[in-house]
């Protein structure tokens, strides 16, 4: 499902699995202006370094409080601005494919400015490129790479555990099986 624009800036919130899912989620969000919440080992990273500092996205270094309160500050002024935020709440890529618990830094922001989160399910991209390849699988094994985009969630007179609840449940629900929470996942971490 495509996502409808309705005006004002949104929090898009994804799940977290494969390297692949920074050039889908560019795909997908396309011509919309976003900025990515990056962490800082991306910048090790040739090329990809370069990009995301002349386009502005934010850059986080998750092991600094300053960092995180400077990541916090950068992106409600984005979204204050019009901006639309992407980010992958779980913090990092999962190990195993499967969805774990999020953090609640992108729902604050979103909560901040009352900006509406809409949860993107995206599915296979471990496939595509799994954890342990340095570069994706050939596109001739037709691996189904996909993105959901869910209904926007409001995040008006809400709670942060109730608005991050509701993105979680929302994008679980929207998992291939092979990713599914396993049982007795934590849907939050502090």
């Amino acid at each position: 499902a495509a996502f409808e624009e309705k005006g004002g800036p949104v929090m898009f919130v994804a799940n977290h699995c494969s390297w692949m899912d920074i050039p889908f989620v560019g795909v997908n969000v396309g011509w919309r202006n976003y900025k990515i919440i990056a962490k800082k080992e991306l910048l090790k990273v040739p090329i990809l370094s370069k990009s995301l500092i002349a386009a502005g996205h934010i850059i986080l270094d998750r092991s600094s409080r300053r960092s995180q309160l400077n990541t916090y500050k950068q992106g409600v002024e984005y979204l204050k601005n019009g901006v639309n935020l992407v980010t992958f709440p779980e913090g990092t890529r999962s190990r195993d494919g499967r969805m774990g618990p999020f953090k609640k830094g992108a729902f604050k922001m979103a909560e901040a400015v009352d900006a509406p989160i809409v949860p993107m399910t995206i599915g296979h991209a471990q496939k595509v490129q799994p954890l342990d390849f340095i570069f994706p699988v050939r596109r001739s094994r037709g691996i189904p790479a996909t993105i959901h985009f869910s209904k926007a969630i409001d995040t008006v007179g809400k709670s942060d555990e109730e608005v991050m609840d509701t993105v979680w449940d929302e994008i679980a629900t929207q998992l291939p099986e092979s990713q599914k929470p396993n049982v007795g996942t934590p849907k939050a971490v502090n």
